[in-house]
């Protein structure tokens, strides 16, 4: 796999290549950018299978060099970001792989994995889009749900519940309909935690509003939600779980 690493700042850019070279099997770092313009003919020379690529340039922005190709581009991408809280947030709700500055190797391993282990897959860029879309309007109403055969963008608060078994989540919709996503259920509590999701059992994250009744029984009790399913609630979750509900403006 060949890959090109565009980023402003000299030492950034070695620092990457080396880390790259010396941790990701199988990916070679063919080229060096400093600029979008560099990057553009780098590209075309090169054609890599993955850039990474910085946002916050100097004159252009990485992402107008992925507007240059009409957002129809042969490669992915791993965004390399020193971006404050907001955006990395915005980051996870797009569904869009990122490696935070300073670089941790265990993350680069990651997001090189992945890329290699989707690869087959047929590029999305609308993805790339949406991620512009939060960055601008600095609120998150939408969450992306990439699925085996591609994503969906759903509003957070059409998510009813989430079911977690193993490293996959399924994700029921108000509208009945479900996702299987190659998430663990702890991304999604991590993600909806401050939507007013609560996790109420080892394999249940339910949205508080989604809620319509609580049944109380001796192993913990059970939530009946909009969509009429019922849902066990864990022991050690049920007074957590009580207090949430009361706090529900």
């Amino acid at each position: 796999m060949k890959g090109i690493i565009v980023d402003d700042e000299a030492r950034s850019r070695r620092m990457l290549k080396s880390l790259c070279e010396e941790y990701c099997e199988g990916l070679e770092i063919i080229g060096l950018a400093a600029s979008v313009s560099e990057a553009k003919e780098l590209i075309a020379l090169e054609e890599p299978d993955v850039v990474f690529l910085d946002i916050r340039m100097p004159l252009e922005s990485g992402f107008e060099l992925l507007k240059h190709y009409n957002n129809d581009f042969a490669f992915d991408v791993i965004f390399t970001t020193a971006y404050d809280e907001y955006a990395l947030k915005a980051f996870k709700f797009a569904a869009i792989d990122y490696i935070l500055k300073p670089i941790e190797i265990d993350a680069l391993i990651k997001a090189v994995d992945k890329v290699k282990e989707l690869r087959n897959f047929t590029h999305q860029p609308e993805k790339f889009k949406f991620l512009q879309e939060l960055l601008k309007s600095q609120k998150i109403e939408k969450i992306a749900l990439t699925t085996a055969d591609g994503f969906t963008f759903v509003n957070y608060d059409e998510i009813i519940r989430c079911e977690g078994e193993s490293n996959y989540t399924t994700v029921i919709l108000s509208d009945k309909s479900s996702h299987l996503i190659t998430k663990t259920l702890k991304h999604f509590e991590d993600l909806l935690l401050e939507k007013d999701f609560f996790r109420i059992h080892k394999s249940h994250l339910v949205n508080l509003h989604a809620v319509r009744k609580f049944i109380k029984s001796k192993k913990g009790g059970i939530v009946e939600m909009n969509d009429g399913k019922e849902v066990e609630v864990s022991s050690k979750k049920r007074e957590a779980l009580l207090k949430r509900l009361s706090d529900l403006k």
